[in-house]
């Protein structure tokens, strides 16, 4: 059995990496994204995500404006959004995500975010 599918969106090529291993070992779909438009392409021809975790802080179409675009399209209303940041908290606070994830983190808190926003 497939667990939730994961969108990990990440200009970071080893975090991505390292993030969708630990997901996949514990049985979660992943896709990979190296950035906003990557991400909003997938969403348009992949099987939708239930959680996209999505770096703040990437060239181009930044975490933030990836989360606006997601959060204004219906077709997508269904999708948890965490947001990765080694930024303080207060800089995400406006931001439509469900979850904040800090920089540096391990496995333990990644799996303790997707658990607390139902995935």
């Amino acid at each position: 059995m497939t667990g939730p599918r994961v969108l990990v969106v990440d200009d970071n090529d080893a975090l991505r990496e390292n993030v969708a291993e630990c997901l996949e070992g514990e049985g979660y779909a992943v896709d990979l994204a190296g950035g906003g438009a990557a991400a909003l392409e997938l969403l348009e021809h992949e099987p939708l995500p239930a959680v996209i975790i999505l770096d703040l802080m990437m060239p181009g179409m930044d975490g933030g404006a990836l989360a606006a675009a997601i959060r204004a399209d219906p077709r997508w209303a269904g999708i948890r959004l965490v947001i990765t940041t080694g930024l303080s908290v207060s800089r995400v606070r406006e931001l439509p995500v469900d979850a904040v994830l800090m920089k540096p983190f391990g496995v333990d808190e990644l799996l303790a975010v997707l658990k607390r926003v139902g995935a």
